[in-house]
Parts: structure tokens; C-alpha cells; sequence
């Protein structure tokens, strides 16, 4: 992937800068197991693709990006901090490779944590330098874009309960859960940048669509891809009972025989402590039948072919901005959010 390697130098770049913010909020300093359990998944990397959105949007609509440093920083908090309470929620041991905060510290504290996290990300609004009247937006957004994560979070909770879930119903909860995030990034880089609400609205066009392609790729790469670039069994989501779109496309057009037999073993394994490791032969190959039954009602390639559809409209909608290096870094982002094999 060649066409991605400069995007990836960039992204790299902005990290760096955006990094410098997040630990100048929070340093380390007493309560001290506290501000270490806030500082976990910062320090733990991640490619702080959300901030960089931030800082490009900004620069595409002909803004400084260095204005645009703690809106992004904010925006990476925000993202923590749903993470740390999805771990709780979902009882993960593991994330990025590292144990998980709840794993280290106890939930109380991990929950404190995340509270903390989303709190920094009001400090770092209050911080940046722009005037009071983008402050009050960009305040909204990262409102609006909580609510809606929390929304979309309790939606997923309660799809568990249910044994189906439709397309439309899928695609409200991934809206909340992964949509709003990149799309407030995108408003509030441009926010920051620009005056012209259609430059702001297109950018939220685009981070919506991109974030909720984004998503639906990780559903397919879950039945796909490769599993040492994956790094996990493919079919994790079939062994948990995850509702995907390719799971609510199916159940929509599926035989009630077919439907029974993909029954027999979604959802089967939820909760195995050993789904990071090989899996038994003989779950790979119930696995393997419902993936088979799953490609039979082309459902994988309906997933497929919905999350690179989001990404063009996601990138046309970009075009009412000036043509420059930044815009085409997000079109580029876009892309490869669903070209990726892992």
C-alpha cells in the first residue's frame, strides 16, 4: 500500500504533537495510581487517527492546525474514555496489547479513570486558542458526540439480548457507537479552521460516513482476514454473537433452515477466555460453515461494498473544499479505512 505511506508519516507527525498535549493535561501527579490508570491507553500508543482528523480538517478549510492542538487532544480523551468503560462493560483483559486498565487498577479506579479522561477533554477545550464563540461549538460537539457514543453503547448492550437485529437498527447503533466520533472530529477541525458552514458541514458528512465505514470494514475483516495480520481467530464475532450488519443482512434474507443452523454456534462462545489463542479445530469449523452460510446470502460482500459506498459519498462531499494536501489526506484516510487487511 504504497499510495499510503507519506498519509502514514503525517499521521506519525501529528501524533507526536498531539501527544505532548495529552501528557502536559495529564501529567503525573498524586492521586497517583489515578493519573497512572488515566494515562494507560495514551501511553500505550495508538495512532491517534481521530486528533489527526482533527488537525487536517482544520488545515483543509485553510486553518491552522496548530490551533487545532487541544480541540484534537480533547477529542482524544473523549476516545479514551469510552474505551475504558467499554472494557468494564465488556470484561476485556486486553487492549492494544496491555492489560486493561479495570485488569490493573480495579474497576472503582478504572471507573474514575475514565471519568478524569472525560473531564480533561473540557480542560483541553477550554485551552485552545480560538475565541469564545468557536469554544461554545466545539463545547457542543464533544457534548453531542458523548451523548451519542453513550446512545450507541446502550444500544449494543441491549442487541444482546435480542435475537435479531435489522439493518436499519444496526446502522442507528453504529452511528452513536463509531460515526459521531470521527464526525465530531471532523466538525470541530473545521470549526477551528473556518467560518463557512458548508466547509464545517461537509466535513461532518464526512467523518460520519467514514467513521461508520470504518467500523462495518472491522466486521468483515473479522470473517476475512488473515489472522496473523488480524492478530485474533477470524469469526470472533460469530463465537461472541456480535450483531454486525452482515449478521442483520442475513437474518433479513435467510431461510429459517439457515437461520437455525448459524444459531447452532453464534454466540456459542461468548465469554471464552481463550479467544485469543488457537481456537479448537472443532469450533474452527463450526465457525467456518457460518461464514460459508453467510457468504451464501452475500452478506459479507453487501457489508463490503456499503462501507467503500459510505467512503466515496463520504469523499465527494469533501470536494466543496478547496483542493490541498490536507483534504486529500482525508480522502486518502477515508480509503484506506476499507482497503485494509487488518
Amino acid at each position: 500500500m504504497g499510495k499510503y505511506d507519506e498519509l502514514f508519516t503525517r499521521i506519525k507527525e501529528t501524533a507526536r504533537e498531539v501527544d505532548m498535549k495529552i501528557l502536559e493535561l495529564i501529567p503525573e501527579k498524586e492521586p497517583g495510581e489515578l493519573y497512572a490508570a488515566a494515562r494507560h491507553y495514551p501511553l500505550a500508543g495508538g495512532k491517534r487517527v481521530r486528533p489527526f482528523v482533527v488537525l487536517r480538517a482544520a488545515e483543509a478549510v485553510g486553518g491552522d492546525a496548530e490551533k487545532a492542538l487541544y480541540p484534537a487532544a480533547a477529542v482524544e480523551f473523549i476516545h479514551n474514555y469510552s474505551l475504558v468503560h467499554d472494557d468494564i462493560m465488556d470484561m476485556d483483559e486486553k487492549r492494544r496489547g496491555r492489560p486493561t486498565v479495570h485488569k490493573i487498577w480495579g474497576v472503582n479506579m478504572a471507573i474514575l479513570a475514565g471519568d478524569l479522561l472525560f473531564s480533561k477533554a473540557f480542560e483541553a477545550v477550554a485551552r485552545a486558542e480560538v475565541g469564545p464563540g468557536k469554544k461554545a461549538r466545539i463545547l457542543e460537539v464533544l457534548v453531542r458526540t458523548s451523548n451519542e457514543l453513550c446512545e450507541g453503547q446502550a444500544m449494543d448492550i441491549e442487541f444482546e439480548t435480542r435475537s435479531e437485529v435489522t439493518v436499519e437498527e444496526y446502522l442507528r447503533m453504529i452511528s452513536g457507537k463509531t460515526g459521531a466520533l470521527f464526525d465530531g472530529s471532523a466538525t470541530i477541525g473545521g470549526i477551528v479552521g473556518t467560518e463557512r458552514e458548508d466547509y464545517v458541514q461537509a466535513l461532518s458528512k464526512w467523518g460520519r460516513n467514514v467513521g461508520i465505514a470504518f467500523q462495518i470494514w472491522d466486521d468483515v475483516l473479522d470473517l476475512v482476514a488473515d489472522e496473523e495480520k488480524l492478530g485474533k481467530p477470524v469469526g470472533s464475532d460469530i463465537r461472541k454473537g456480535k450483531k454486525t450488519l452482515i449478521v442483520s443482512h442475513f437474518f433479513q434474507r435467510a431461510s429459517e433452515e439457515d437461520k437455525a443452523e448459524l444459531m447452532k454456534v453464534f454466540g456459542k462462545y461468548a465469554g471464552d477466555a481463550k479467544d485469543d489463542a488457537l481456537i479448537h479445530e472443532d469450533i474452527r469449523e463450526e465457525v467456518e460453515r457460518a461464514i460459508e452460510l453467510l457468504r451464501k446470502y452475500g452478506s459479507i460482500d453487501y457489508a463490503a461494498e456499503y462501507a467503500r459506498n459510505l467512503v466515496k459519498e463520504a469523499n465527494e462531499a469533501l470536494k466543496v473544499l478547496p483542493e490541498s494536501e490536507a483534504r486529500r489526506d482525508l480522502e486518502l484516510l477515508g480509503e484506506f479505512l476499507v482497503e485494509r487487511d487488518y
